[in-house]
């Protein structure tokens, strides 16, 4: 009897810590409201809104509202939101406790006007305080409540060209290296430069220019079997004509000498 209820105790138990310690270590999370506003103080409409942690993962992503809102179920914590507008990029830190609602407000930021020339380039932006990093392209304005960090590539390539890094510069620093602090306690404007030539030697290039050569090679070589077969086919196809016609005239001919014979007899 004391085995039995031991035994029906111990399963008992067991079933209780199977229910109640993931709900124990289950976390709470709760609705925060994020409401995004442009330098003009006007709701921005239809913009994808990203939410990361610090360390630079991406927990979830969502699109305000025509009245610049967008909702999302957090824990409480410190976040990065990244907004990307139609024309201009948004980034702030936030804080969650309990149900929160905070304001994405360019009236209160700076911008970073970010141009690269003679040609368009792709860079990363590294808000200060976090590992996220986020890859955008010139030209672009963004707009943080922190510094951040640019980085542009040293080279790129577009066929048929390579570019090369010539320097990276803001009103009061030129670097070579492609990365620049991006002090925005202030409006400012980065603009990279960047040499063009011809990429002969460019692995890429090299790539194109062969699968070019091999196209024009397969191209021939299908348009000289084609001729070929055409040329085979109209070739048997008058040579079967002729056959019918000498087939057709020796028949003829032999209707007329027997024609011819049974007119001597």
């Amino acid at each position: 009897m004391v085995k039995r209820v031991l035994g029906t105790l111990t399963v008992f138990v067991a079933l209780a810590m199977l229910l109640f310690v993931p709900l124990a270590g289950a976390t709470t999370t709760y609705t925060t409201t994020i409401q995004v506003v442009n330098s003009h103080n006007q709701p921005v409409a239809s913009a994808s809104v990203y939410v990361y942690y610090p360390n630079g993962t991406l927990i979830t992503s969502g699109t305000t509202t025509t009245a610049g809102y967008a909702q999302f179920s957090l824990a409480n914590g410190t976040y990065l939101v990244f907004v990307e507008g139609s024309q201009v990029y948004y980034f702030a830190l936030i804080k969650v406790a309990g149900t929160t609602k905070v304001a994405i407000n360019g009236t209160k930021m700076h911008y970073v006007n970010i141009t690269s020339v003679p040609v368009t380039a792709s860079f990363t932006l590294k808000p200060d305080h976090t590992n996220v990093t986020l890859t955008l392209s010139t030209n672009a304005t963004v707009m943080g409540d922190k510094n951040a960090t640019i980085v542009f590539p040293t080279s790129f390539f577009s066929f048929p060209y390579e570019y090369k890094l010539s320097s990276v510069k803001n009103a009061t620093t030129t670097v070579s290296t492609g990365t620049i602090f991006a002090n925005l306690s202030a409006n400012q404007i980065v603009t990279a430069t960047y040499t063009q030539s011809v990429a002969f030697t460019n692995p890429i290039f090299l790539a194109i220019i062969g699968f070019i050569v091999l196209l024009i090679i397969a191209g021939a070589w299908y348009a000289g079997t084609h001729a070929i077969y055409n040329a085979s086919h109209q070739f048997v196809r008058r040579a079967s004509a002729e056959a019918k016609r000498f087939v057709r005239s020796v028949g003829e001919e032999d209707k007329d000498r027997k024609h011819y014979v049974r007119r001597e007899d």
